[in-house]
């Protein structure tokens, strides 16, 4: 707490900085806290189309505001059509908070929509606030609608849906799919069809709630009429006259004195991992006595406290990303922040007596816990939260060491454990990538080990990283015919790129061997990771650069493996090697990036950061990350930010909203200190008042 306290005082120091700019994002996070509840709006302006899951498939919330019982414009959503929009003025996306600045066309009303998401991956809801003020110093009567549509709990719009209310000093209105069958569906674009989806309200005195047909509703808020009793007539299809759930807020009397209220979107899905046989619920159940009114309580009460704790981690991280490669690197580690916490889910184990992380492949597979996505992702958590991207690992872990009830008997490590939301995959059902996910647990857990200086947690799991060190030992320097993560350009056999990777996981292992004393079994593996590593700088020679294959000359690859030598402060290659492939990238430039080899245009923005990184060019790191700023800010694709696009054009070739993004946090793991419990772990102790805390492993 010290630290985090000294880093604070920069913050309030150097914050002068204005991150917001002319920056576009491709797609902007409203409520982005779990792979199903994940909400963006993908057009320049909140009223220019329909908010939309990752997947586009529709997750409509619709907004409105009257003034004065006489003039009514829509803020957030398409609908009525007939009804004007008030101006957006701006848009700012920070690392856990989204802001939108409006004004009335006669600019006599400013209103300051937030979306603030509490920096606890635990916590599974979003607070909506609404900011009021007049500009003309009149006195203006204002009400707020503001609408949940039935989507936000089903998975097709051909599902019953049922709702019901709770009235009190908390109002609650929830929405919920009729027939409730945890884990019925599996998938990638799938959302969760079990489960409750409440829209909650604080304050009795000034809002109203209403459960109806959301058509009628709006009606009725536009013309000025008596608002619709709720709706008795349920379940019923979710595309029979359209469910929703309803908050009017009225300001009444409004001045150049700004008044705020806000809303709670908060998703309880009950269950949310099936591991191996093993249902489990979700972490803030355990520490809450499985009670969700417990939860929306809390959510309430420390209103203030989070949104104070969301506020401070937010200046605090801009700044230090600011100061690391400034406004536009800022910009962009700020977009992709809840696109990364919100491909997790954080699960209480009963069986196993412990918290469980997962992390979803969105949109690219709709596994679980990837092997090779949460590796692109790493940087993210080893500068963050080292125990986060641990606890991320302990299920493959697990799985590979036969915990689980099935039976794991490859050498090498998984890919990943089965279709999100569903652990039970078989090891010759996997995608086999054998030196690609045994190095890359190897280098992950070394970068983990180094800054926790804690190796306990690898007790049980010694036997199974001797396997994948042996296996990578026995199989380098070259890995034949081999599947890596870059599986979408095709076969790639005798991989350059990917037998870097091999030799460095090598020398990781070394690493692990000596944080635990094992020195004489470290230098033998370091030794032979040095062999194979004086084999590769010869073997993939080019007369500019090194090779995309062992026996594939006049060809090239980006070498974004070569970064975990930096995180890791090894020394199995030159610098004379990043140098002669950075001076070489430098030629192969385009108007969106650096492509990722000789074969195509196509790029990967994680990958590429990576190779910004190692440059020893201050500038060219500078260019390439500017590259994919502008990619993020001008390409023609409005879908939430990409992995996958065309480096001579900027149009996206089919990834999405993937956690991979956490790659971009590579420069400030490289160029600024490592920071502790600034994120997920709440900065305030009361934030975690009247709970029992059992969702931080080991």
């Amino acid at each position: 707490m010290q630290r985090l306290f000294a880093f604070l005082v920069v913050v309030f120091i150097t914050k002068s900085n204005d991150v917001s700019g002319d920056f576009r994002p491709p797609a902007v996070p409203l409520i982005v806290f779990s792979p199903h509840i994940s909400v963006w709006s993908c057009s320049d302006n909140l009223t220019d189309s329909d908010t939309v899951h990752w997947s586009g498939s529709p997750l409509a919330f619709y907004g409105l505001i009257d003034i004065d019982n006489s003039q009514t414009y829509r803020f957030l959503g398409t609908q009525p059509s007939n009804i004007p929009p008030l101006i957006q003025n701006n848009v700012v996306v920070q690392p856990w908070r989204t802001i939108y600045k409006f004004s009335t066309p006669t600019n006599t009303i400013e209103l300051i929509v937030s979306f603030s998401q509490p920096t606890s991956i635990e916590d599974p809801y979003t607070y909506i606030t609404f900011d009021v003020r007049t500009l003309d110093q009149k006195t203006h009567n204002v009400r707020i609608y503001f609408e949940e549509s039935s989507r936000l709990s089903i998975n097709d719009k051909n599902e019953k849906i049922s709702w019901n209310r709770i009235d009190g000093d908390i109002t609650i209105l929830t929405m919920n799919s009729y027939n409730q069958i945890p884990f019925g569906i599996r998938g990638d674009a799938t959302r969760n069809n079990w489960g409750y989806a409440h829209l909650i309200s604080s304050n009795k005195n000034t809002t109203n709630g209403y459960q109806g047909f959301g058509d009628n509703l709006r009606q009725a808020f536009v013309n000025h009429q008596i608002m619709p009793n709720d709706d008795t007539r349920k379940p019923r299809h979710a595309d029979d006259q359209s469910p929703s759930s309803v908050f009017i807020i009225n300001l009444n009397q409004v001045t150049s004195t700004t008044i705020s209220s806000y809303l709670i979107f908060l998703y309880d899905d009950l269950y949310s991992m099936l591991y191996f046989e093993d249902w489990q619920i979700p972490c803030w159940r355990i520490e809450l006595n499985n009670n969700i009114t417990l939860l929306i309580n809390e959510a309430v009460s420390y209103y203030q406290s989070n949104m104070a704790d969301i506020t401070d981690s937010n200046e605090l991280l801009i700044t230090l990303l600011t100061n690391t490669g400034g406004t536009q690197y800022s910009l962009l580690a700020s977009l992709v922040t809840r696109q990364i916490t919100g491909a997790l889910t954080r699960t209480w184990s009963n069986k196993y007596n412990r918290p469980q992380l997962y992390m979803k492949e969105i949109s690219s597979d709709g596994d679980v816990s990837t092997v090779d996505v949460i590796f692109p992702s790493s940087p993210f958590f080893l500068w963050l939260h080292p125990e986060i991207l641990r606890d991320i690992l302990i299920p493959v872990l697990a799985y590979a060491n036969n915990e689980t009830t099935i039976d794991y008997n490859l050498a090498w490590a998984p890919h990943h454990l089965g279709t999100w939301p569903i652990c039970d995959i078989l090891p010759d059902e996997q995608e086999q990538m054998p030196m690609e996910e045994s190095a890359n647990m190897l280098l992950m857990l070394a970068g983990i080990v180094q800054r926790l200086a804690k190796t306990d947690f690898l007790q049980p799991y010694w036997n199974v990283m001797e396997i994948w060190a042996q296996y990578l030992n026995s199989t380098l320097p070259d890995p034949g015919n081999q599947l890596c993560t870059d599986d979408f350009e095709g076969p790639s056999p005798h991989n350059c790129n990917l037998a870097l990777k091999g030799i460095l996981g090598l020398g990781a292992y070394a690493i692990l061997l000596n944080s635990t004393g094992q020195t004489q079994r470290a230098t033998i593996y370091m030794n032979q990771a040095q062999e194979h590593a004086n084999y590769w700088m010869q073997a993939a020679r080019d007369d500019e650069n090194y090779r995309l294959q062992y026996d594939l000359p006049n060809t090239w690859s980006q070498k974004y493996n070569l970064i975990y030598q930096s995180i890791l402060s090894l020394n199995l290659f030159p610098s004379d090697v990043a140098k002669l492939e950075s001076n070489y990238y430098a030629t192969k430039m385009l108007d969106f990036g650096i492509p990722l080899d000789s074969r195509s245009k196509l790029t990967k923005t994680d990958w590429t950061s990576w190779i910004a990184a190692f440059s020893n060019d201050q500038q060219q790191e500078n260019e390439i990350f500017s590259k994919i700023y502008k990619f993020a800010n001008e390409s023609p694709d409005r879908v939430p930010f990409s992995d996958l696009y065309n480096a001579s054009n900027g149009h996206v070739l089919g990834f999405r909203a993937r956690p991979v993004m956490g790659g971009l946090f590579i420069r400030a793991l490289l160029e600024s200190p490592l920071i502790e419990n600034i994120y997920i772990q709440p900065t305030k102790p009361s934030q975690r008042r009247g709970r029992v805390n059992k969702c931080e492993l080991l």
